[in-house]
């Protein structure tokens, strides 16, 4: 056997054994989210700002609310959403799916952000929490097109992103992430597809100095390997870190923040567009 033919082999072999390694880790990903997403202070502090407004739209609107969750990865925000509004979600991993079919949400499919399965105008609000951030998402411009397109005229998204690359971590690694934003560059994405920003600030601002140390001090000591941060915490520490977002988050609703580990932005279909 020749020694190119010896190298292919072993490169096929490496190759096969990175991909198991990586879907083993992708389950154990979700497996974690799905156990704690529920409690876990990160997310109940965007589903709080997140139900907040889509309770206020809810309230002004006379019939039942359309909602796709477009990356709703285990399903904890279409599970709270579903007891008042008509829910959809989509995912690009079928683990995300097995999840969400596990809390007993059907109107869930396997499907990319950049290629939405809906009819044009069929939303009255699209949330995407997270995503748009993330490696498989080849085009984050092609994305938000197809998310104003299977928006209604005057209908709402909802997005939050990670913030500055230079907060990249073993974490990122970890997650897949391709690229944190800054809030100008978000803005100027969103208006060029067609959309009217209703609000645009940053949050989770009062951790982001202990964030911003402890990414420093890890990158200092030059650690490489991929390790995702969400892992159970202490009760109390999780209750104290939930209260800091929940009394953040009522103080977004008088200011902006000028700085944060999240951007989080509301944006409307804007109706100039749909008239060019």
């Amino acid at each position: 056997m020749s020694l190119s033919a010896v190298l292919l082999i072993v490169f096929k072999v490496r190759s096969e054994s990175e991909v198991k390694v990586k879907d083993l880790m992708e389950r154990k990903e979700y497996e974690i989210m799905y156990n704690i997403e529920d409690h876990y202070w990160w997310y109940v502090g965007l589903r709080d700002l997140v139900f907040a407004f889509t309770g206020r739209y809810k309230s002004n609107s006379k019939s039942k609310l359309k909602v796709l969750d477009a990356g709703c990865g285990t399903g904890a925000v279409l599970d709270r959403l579903e007891d008042y509004v008509e829910c959809y979600g989509i995912d690009s991993s079928e683990e995300a799916i097995k999840f969400c079919k596990m809390r007993g949400l059907n109107n869930v499919v396997k499907a990319s952000i950049t290629s939405v399965p809906f009819n044009d105008n069929f939303f009255h609000i699209v949330t995407s929490l997270d995503v748009l951030y993330h490696l498989q998402v080849k085009s984050d411009t092609e994305a938000l097109k197809e998310l104003y397109r299977v928006l209604k005229k005057n209908g709402i998204l909802i997005l939050n992103l990670p913030s500055y690359d230079f907060l990249t971590s073993e974490h990122d690694k970890a997650i897949h992430t391709r690229h944190r934003y800054v809030k100008s560059e978000l803005r100027q994405k969103v208006e060029q597809t067609g959309f009217d920003i209703i609000r645009i600030t940053y949050r989770n601002t009062i951790l982001f100095p202990l964030f911003f140390v402890t990414r420093l001090f890890r990158r200092l000591k030059k650690s490489t390997n991929a390790r995702s941060d969400l892992k159970p915490l202490a009760v109390t520490l999780n209750k104290f870190l939930t209260k800091i977002l929940l009394f953040e988050n009522q103080l977004l609703n008088r200011i902006d923040f000028p700085y944060g580990l999240s951007i989080f932005c509301i944006a409307r279909k804007s109706r100039r567009k749909e008239k060019e």
